[in-house]
């Protein structure tokens, strides 16, 4: 049989835990794949489709005479609630309907694509063309007045016509005028002595000095060498660290089977345990889930710390009269240690 549930260690999402029996796996590792009976198909990387495809290797984790196998975002993700499917875990399968306690890891997208609508186009602008103006017509010439006396053929043709003369001496007189008006111009307003431009100064700017690192800030934090030291050092900022930060740092240490991490882990999710700083400055806690918390605090107590068995035993005694079927098997699992 499988079951599913959440991964505790990573509460925000993206990931589930398979639970089996100890005889369905045989290997250290193993594949998984997923078929949707309502389709009839499988699925991939992007989406349902007609082959058949197997996720992993995953990691086969076993204690207390059952294995676990975490599955991650390439696959919760794409899985709505509610989907009626067969899981496939090595050579053990089961049809499911999927939980709607497990949620996809915030930010990822979702099934399918958004398409973008597309721009349209600008209108072309048309183009402006210009019209030539005419020309003026040249003035009337002025009327010649003529000797009265008859010229001669041969005077006739040397003397040039009366209207090029007066053409000459208008454009002569235009020019004079030209000149004078230029000249006028540079005696009266020109100055003749060129005044030199200032020379520029060069201003060196003062060297700005490097704002110290923040001794509370993820990348100060996550430069510590062990947990213990990140621990310490967030309970030393209190409310100046961020709850993102300190979730961070957890989840990976947890992950690593870090005795203190898992410890605070397993009281992040207890409900009559506190930790003042981290939870109540800080602001990573979470509500409270006794079947988590007790899975925590027996891990814990595995990694070797000294705190977990006092903590297990409390929450222990607390769930014993709970009636919850998570608790009931959480007290099956821990509660006999």
């Amino acid at each position: 049989m499988i079951s599913i549930r959440p991964d505790p260690a990573h509460p925000r999402g993206g990931y589930a835990e398979l639970s089996l029996s100890d005889e369905s796996l045989a290997g250290e590792t193993t594949q998984v794949a997923v078929f949707d009976n309502y389709s009839e198909r499988y699925l991939g990387e992007s989406g349902w489709q007609a082959t058949k495809v197997m996720f992993g290797p995953y990691a086969v984790l076993r204690e207390s005479g059952q294995v676990r196998v975490v599955i991650g975002p390439e696959i919760v993700n794409q899985i709505e609630e509610y989907a009626n499917v067969k899981l496939l875990v090595g050579d053990t399968s089961q049809d499911v309907s999927w939980p709607d306690e497990i949620v996809p890891a915030p930010g990822a997208a979702r099934i399918g694509g958004i398409m973008g609508a597309a721009l349209k186009d600008a209108p072309v602008q048309g183009t402006l063309t210009a019209k030539m103006p005419e020309p003026e017509p040249e003035p009337d010439a002025p009327d010649v007045v003529t000797d009265p006396e008859p010229m001669d053929q041969t005077d006739a043709a040397v003397e040039e016509p009366a209207g090029s003369k007066t053409g000459m001496w208008i454009g002569l007189v235009a020019m004079v005028l030209l000149a004078a008006g230029i000249a006028y111009w540079f005696l009266n307003e020109a100055d003749p002595t060129p005044v030199a431009a200032p020379a520029a100064s060069v201003v060196t700017p003062d060297p700005v000095a490097e704002a110290p690192a923040d001794p509370c800030g993820i990348d100060a934090l996550q430069g510590l060498e062990s947990f213990a030291a990140q621990a310490t050092a967030l309970r030393g900022c209190g409310s100046s660290a961020s709850a993102d930060a300190a979730l961070g740092l957890v989840e990976r240490a947890a992950a690593a089977g870090d005795a203190e991490a898992l410890l605070l882990f397993g009281t992040v999710y207890d409900g009559q345990s506190t930790d003042p700083v981290i939870e109540d400055q800080i602001g990573l806690t979470f509500a409270d889930v006794p079947a988590t918390a007790a899975e925590y605090y027996a891990r814990a107590l595995e990694a070797g710390s000294q705190e977990a068995p006092d903590k297990l035993a409390a929450l222990c005694a607390r769930m014993a009269g709970m009636t919850d079927t998570l608790v009931k098997g959480a007290v099956a699992d821990y509660c006999g240690q």
